[in-house]
């Protein structure tokens, strides 16, 4: 037995979950052609959510998506440029009423 530095007495161990921790989600490169609406995509160094997509054409005649983010401009890519997205897009404002 170990005698403990605060004298008598026990210790003991808990281990509690946290349900408000998440795990980042996993991260990966496809090209624009394949995100869809309610994916985050990494843009001007941080995650946006994607709220719309829609493809037109460039003026030279080249494919093109759009997408419309929840923060900044909408995103004007060639439809083969490669980004990178995330399941998931930011969360729900919170609705209830605060108390």
């Amino acid at each position: 037995m170990d005698e403990r530095e605060g004298g008598i007495g026990k210790t003991v161990w808990v281990e509690l979950k946290a349900p408000d921790l998440l795990a980042e989600p996993v991260a990966r490169e496809v090209a624009a052609v394949m995100v869809r609406q309610g994916q985050s995509v990494r843009a001007w160094g941080e995650w946006r959510a994607v709220r719309s997509v829609r493809s037109e054409q460039f003026a030279t005649g080249g494919p093109a998506i759009v997408l419309g983010l929840d923060e900044g401009p909408a995103l004007r890519v060639h439809a083969t440029e490669p980004l990178t997205v995330r399941d998931g897009g930011a969360p729900a404002p919170d609705t209830r009423p605060a108390f």
